[in-house]
């Protein structure tokens, strides 16, 4: 029998619970102190000896003992298991939810900075770490640049850039699987950087952002990497590492849908830069139509629109050799007509990247020594289906032309080639214009002298007959409508266009008329109205229906008394109107001159037949009207 001195520490704590005679009170008291055992991690079959020790040296039931101390200790144990389970759901809870608001955020916006920030503040809060960081993957500069942290200095965001490699973070972007650091100062790999402030924080887990990924790492579909960061060394486990595994997979897709929609922006906005650009260039080709001027404006908006150093126009000469015809920018440029020969054959632009080691075109390479020029792009000029020249790009610095770009060149030179096309057919128009100004002022001027000349021998031929007879006055008519045709010729010998106005016509021939006058008869001539104006075929036919009007007038209106003879022009709307009025008396005395009537049958025939238009005689109070509408756009093309 085993003395109770004896006995081990825990043996006797379960004897003095077996001294108490409440049989019900002391089973409580058993499983409190089997409990107490288990939650002290003490083994169970420690606890079941000091049990049968104690209860033999008590003389109780040694196996009611031990089953109260073992249900305490199996009542401790699953309630432990029972907490460690909840606390697992509350934390799987927790990252679920976790995992819901970053999904949100990752799908509600394509603002990346924005999304970005609401995932590293909801990681670090679900998995309870100091610091979550970001860093974006550029895909053309092959770097990590930070664009989002939870814990590190926010002055970083956008500055810090890791090449792939590079510390912890650039190896795990760069092997493609996650790198977990349990202390960063006894790691080889990892690299402080000063402005993250990150010295305090010694645990370190990088995991990458991968699209859609495979067990075959490539850096096209790498988006970017999340880390997590500690103060404290830790070792991080697979849950959290899986974690975050999924937390990089959902937000690798709205990175990328974030840069696409970026890019695409960028390209937008640029497409519409280019195109405001092209549009005032556009306006501004169209805004001169002399040559040298044009030549010179097209160069230098060339220059602008490619962002180049300088840039040629070349035209092309009946040899179909390019001749230079205007230069904007520093340097020289002779060197490159082969290029250009070479693009007018192939009608297509032409490329050269590095003048230096193109050995397509040896003078271009020598241009490249001499000048300093690195890169070059010449396209044709065209004109439907006829190459006029061609635009020629150079650049001090290596250029390499995107297709885009090669397409808004390409519409650049085709506004230039229309607009250089339009000058030379302006300018050409021009020379020819003159030429044939010239040319009618020469046949209006002979046709004048010719005209007097016939007016000239009839009014001999007049004097041979005898006064107050048919015969001479008929001849003296003639001679004034061919006086009067004469005159019309006169004025269009003068003018640049073959034109003139009604009120040079009616000057004319009241000029004429006026010469015929006897002094003692007081007439007044007035010549009134808008300038309107005709060509020359309708101011020959005005100047013979005037002249007969006016004739009309001196002989049966104001022969006698004299009076006041006005010419009135005006127009409505697209109709001119001529008005020929007298004031002499309603019912003039008996002529002088014996009248045929074929005056006014010229005129009526002339009027409607030749003008197109309407002859009409009024009289009224104070004036006798004649008055003539016709419409003079119908011979200003003639």
């Amino acid at each position: 029998m085993l003395e109770s001195e004896n006995l081990p520490a825990t043996a006797k704590a379960v004897l003095a619970l077996l001294q108490n005679d409440n049989a019900e009170a002391r089973s409580q008291q058993l499983r409190a102190f089997g409990a107490d055992w288990q939650i002290r991690s003490a083994a169970a079959q420690q606890l079941a000896e000091a049990g049968l020790s104690a209860a033999t040296i008590s003389g109780i039931d040694a196996a009611s003992v031990v089953t109260d101390l073992l249900l305490g200790y199996a009542a401790a144990r699953e309630e432990q298991r029972t907490r460690h389970w909840q606390s697992h759901l509350v934390r799987r809870v927790q990252q679920l939810d976790g995992l819901h608001r970053v999904i949100s955020a990752a799908n509600s916006t394509l603002d990346m900075d924005a999304s970005l920030q609401t995932v590293v503040d909801t990681v670090s809060e679900v998995m309870r770490v100091d610091v979550c960081s970001v860093f974006v993957f550029d895909q053309h500069r092959r770097i990590l640049r930070l664009r989002a942290t939870h814990g590190l200095n926010p002055r970083a965001i956008g500055e810090v850039e890791i090449s792939l490699g590079e510390g912890v973070t650039g190896w795990a972007g760069q092997q493609g699987k996650p790198i977990s650091v349990s202390d960063v100062r006894v790691e080889n790999r990892y690299q402080h950087e000063p402005l993250l402030d990150e010295w305090a924080f010694r645990s370190l887990l990088a995991v990458p952002i991968i699209l859609f990924a495979s067990e075959k790492h490539s850096i096209e579909t790498l988006q970017g990497v999340i880390t997590v960061q500690t103060r404290e060394p830790h070792e991080f486990t697979h849950e959290q590492i899986s974690y975050l595994e999924v937390v990089a997979g959902e937000i690798a897709l709205s990175i990328a849908n974030a840069q696409l929609y970026q890019q695409t922006d960028a390209r937008l906005h640029q497409k519409i830069r280019e195109l405001t650009t092209l549009q005032r260039v556009t306006a501004a080709l169209a805004s001169t139509l002399d040559i040298d001027e044009l030549l010179a404006l097209i160069v230098e908006q060339a220059v602008q629109i490619a962002g180049v150093d300088r840039a040629d126009v070349f035209h092309v000469n009946a040899a179909s050799r390019p001749r230079l015809v205007a230069s904007y920018g520093p340097g020289r440029t002779s060197g490159v007509e082969d290029l250009i020969v070479q693009v007018l054959k192939e009608n297509r632009a032409i490329a050269v990247p590095n003048a230096y080691t193109d050995e397509r075109w040896s003078p271009v390479q020598a241009l490249a020594y001499r000048e300093g020029f690195h890169s070059l792009f010449a396209l044709p000029l065209r004109t439907g289906d006829r190459i006029t020249g061609a635009l020629c790009f150079y650049s001090y610095d290596p250029r390499y032309i995107e297709y885009e770009q090669v397409q808004l060149l390409s519409t650049f030179a085709d506004e230039a080639a229309i607009a250089i096309e339009n000058a030379r057919l302006y300018e050409e128009t021009q020379r020819n214009l003159t030429i044939k100004s010239t040319l009618l002022q020469e046949i209006h001027h002979r046709v004048r002298n010719n005209l007097q000349t016939i007016s000239a021998l009839l009014t001999m031929q007049a004097r041979r007959i005898k006064p107050n007879t048919e015969g001479r006055e008929a001849l003296e008519d003639s001679v004034q409508r061919i006086q009067a045709i004469a005159a019309v010729h006169n004025l269009l010998s003068r003018d640049d266009l073959g034109q003139t106005s009604i009120q040079d016509i009616a000057k004319q021939v009241t000029e004429n008329a006026r010469a015929t006058l006897l002094d003692d008869v007081p007439i007044a001539f007035e010549i009134t109205g808008d300038p309107v104006q005709v060509s020359s075929r309708a101011a020959t036919l005005l100047a013979i229906v005037i002249n007969e009007l006016v004739d009309n007038a001196l002989d049966h209106g104001l022969g006698e008394n004299g009076g006041t003879l006005g010419v009135d022009a005006w127009c409505v709307n697209h109709d001119a109107f001529v008005q020929v009025r007298d004031d002499g008396p309603t019912r003039p005395p008996v002529p002088h001159r014996v009248s045929t009537g074929l005056g006014l049958t010229i005129i009526e025939t002339l009027v409607t037949a030749d003008l197109g238009g309407t002859f009409e005689l009024k009289r009224d109070q104070h004036w006798t009207r004649a008055i003539i509408k016709f419409t003079p756009a119908e011979f200003l093309d003639e």
